[in-house]
């Protein structure tokens, strides 16, 4: 049976309330560019976020690009027991510049408006940002991704203060145990 594990991100850790409005800044500028930001993510670190409480490391976020426009969402995580958590679902692009998406999965009540804003994004390396910040809905939650299970010292450094710069209090991220160790992580 799948359970919530991050409605949001992840992404990557997710839920359904609406954003009402864009807030923080992103180094990225206006635009992300959804062939970049696509592929697999690692979570660094996360605010306090109680649907994913069950989690006990090893959270990651895939993102596929459909044709038609949707993207598929796979968030997973290693559970206490030894098992997977895992859930499905899709985003689309809310407004112009893919910052700001609405993700929706099959557990989640349908709404309108984005609950997923990709506040900043690390510089590319081969083709994809290195690292994001993002917010989901409600107060305060928000994610540190990479594309690989540890980032250096500058690195983080560089992430917190655009999370602060977005709003969001580094104070209240906690790590991640990295990396996964009930299962092979899917993705690019």
């Amino acid at each position: 049976m799948k359970r919530t594990i991050l409605h949001a991100a992840a992404l990557v850790a997710l839920s359904t309330a609406a954003f009402a409005q864009e807030t923080g800044s992103t180094s990225a500028g206006e635009t992300i560019e959804p062939e970049a930001y696509a592929g697999l993510w690692y979570e660094i670190a996360r605010t306090p976020a109680p649907f994913q409480d069950q989690c006990d490391g090893g959270v990651t976020a895939s993102y596929v690009l459909e044709s038609d426009g949707v993207i598929g969402v796979v968030n997973r995580c290693d559970l206490p027991d030894g098992t997977v958590n895992s859930i499905e679902g899709t985003a689309e692009a809310v407004g112009d510049g893919f910052r700001r998406l609405n993700v929706d999965f099959p557990q989640s009540p349908e709404e309108d408006g984005a609950n997923y804003v990709i506040e900043a994004v690390g510089p590319k390396d081969d083709g994809v940002y290195g690292w994001a910040v993002v917010r989901g809905p409600g107060e305060g939650f928000g994610w540190i991704l990479s594309r690989t299970p540890e980032i250096t010292a500058d690195v983080r450094a560089e992430a917190e203060a655009a999370m602060q710069e977005a709003g969001l209090d580094p104070a209240r991220l906690s790590d991640t145990k990295q990396p996964p160790q009930n299962y092979e992580p899917e993705g690019n």
